[in-house]
Parts: structure tokens; C-alpha cells; sequence
């Protein structure tokens, strides 16, 4: 079934948070959670955002989806004690009405520093200054910044350790290679070291298997998520 045949039911109100381990490697436990968004549709698999973000364009509703994620996983964790975070687009970042949103959920909200945002680096670098005033705001929220789906050229890395971050997390296709490249590994060493000293944690995503998780150990890598810890799922465990 398409997701082009559910498009007269579509609602946001079908749209709900799975959940993913990020795991610290160093004590193999849950160190947060990051709240996916998924279409549930009757007796249907979940949808993945690629695959039904077009009807959420259709409708002009994508801050409405930001807002749904957010309230969802928001309710879920709240009398749980684990961080968790949230994806945001820069459109977010840019509206005025997200910003008025996330400053009424924060100040109703148990520890909001257990919530942090994940922005693209794409998203990031194409607007520092829109991400760097947004940073002022989460700064005032006491949210924490997550820079997503960082490639790690060099000149890149430098650039985004100087914004005002919590951690930056390395795309899936560099974790597929880095057994084979001599220099993404060497990068991600500095990274780590450079992180240390900027309080910047580093998280590895799309981990599928034993062998990278020993190369990301060695490589002195701390956190990590992907399907050898756990798919998505609609309970956090």
C-alpha cells in the first residue's frame, strides 16, 4: 500500500513518535531517546517521514507536525527521567511561531534540559546566522542543540564545534566506511579529542553491526544508535 492511497485519510492526528536508543558505548546503557516521526495507518506498517512529508506539504503543516512530535514525545517522557530529543527543520528555526511554542512547552515542563533539538549541519551552514539566533533562544529555554548528519570535512567540523552546541551526530554513510578510510577515522579521533575539551559529545548513527561497534570503540567514540541496538519502535524500553 502507497502512501499515495491515504492521502483522503491523512491527519495529523496519525502521526506519532517512535522511539530510538542512543546508546553510551562506554556502559551499554540508554543514554537518550530520538522521537521519529511516523504515519500509523490502519493495518498498515508505519510510514517513514520520506514517505508522507509531501501530504504534510500538501497541507501546509509542517510546524503543526514540529509541534505534534514535540507535544507526543514531550507526554511520553515526562514523568520518565530520560532525555530525549526531537527533529527540527530550518524552517523551524525561522518561525516565529515555533519559538513561542517551544517557550510555553518549556516553562510548563519538568527539567526541560533533558530535551535537546537535532538540526541538520545542511541546515545549519546554510543559515548561521538564523541557527546562531535560535541558539540564544534554546540557550534561555535551557534546550540543548544537536547538530545532525555531520560529514566530517574537516574545515566543516572546525566550524560547527564553535557554535553553541551540545553534540554533533556523523552521518550513517561515513559510519559504513569508516573500516576502510584511514582518514574519516583520523578525523573522528580529532573530533572526539576536540569535543572533550568543548564539552561536544559526538554520536555515531546506523550502526548494524559488531564489527563497527569495536572500530568505534577504539576509535574512543562514545554514543551510537542504529538497528544493532534497536529499530525504532513505539515504546521506549
Amino acid at each position: 500500500m502507497k502512501v499515495s492511497q491515504v492521502t483522503e485519510s491523512f491527519n495529523l492526528d496519525n502521526v506519532v513518535p517512535f522511539f530510538q536508543p542512543i546508546m553510551d558505548l562506554t556502559t551499554n546503557q540508554v543514554w537518550r531517546y530520538e522521537c521519529l516521526a511516523r504515519l500509523i495507518t490502519l493495518g498498515e506498517h508505519p510510514f517513514i517521514p520520506t514517505e508522507f512529508l509531501y501530504l504534510v506539504d500538501r497541507q501546509e503543516s509542517r510546524s503543526q507536525l514540529t509541534e505534534t512530535i514535540f507535544n507526543r514525545s514531550a507526554q511520553y517522557f515526562r514523568e520518565r527521567d530520560i532525555p530525549w530529543n526531537i527533529n527540527i527543520s530550518l524552517a523551524d528555526m525561522q518561525d516565529e511561531g515555533i519559538h513561542r511554542f517551544l517557550s510555553t512547552q518549556a516553562q510548563g515542563y519538568p527539567n526541560p534540559q533533558r530535551v535537546a533539538l537535532e538540526v541538520t549541519a545542511q541546515n545549519v551552514l546554510a543559515d548561521t546566522d538564523t541557527f546562531e539566533t535560535f541558539s540564544l533562544l534554546c540557550k534561555k529555554l535551557g534546550l540543548s542543540l544537536f547538530v545532525d548528519n555531520l560529514e566530517p570535512d574537516i574545515e566543516q567540523v572546525e566550524h560547527l564545534l564553535e557554535l553553541p552546541i551540545s553534540a554533533v551526530k556523523v552521518s550513517g554513510p561515513v559510519l559504513a566506511d569508516l573500516a576502510k578510510n584511514e582518514k574519516a577515522q583520523s578525523i573522528i579521533k580529532t573530533l572526539c579529542e576536540q569535543g572533550r575539551h568543548k564539552n561536544i559529545d559526538l554520536v555515531a548513527q546506523h550502526l548494524e553491526s559488531e564489527e563497527q561497534l569495536n572500530l568505534l570503540k577504539h576509535l574512543n567514540v562514545r554514543y551510537a544508535q542504529g538497528f544493532y541496538f534497536s529499530q525504532p519502535k513505539a515504546q521506549a524500553h
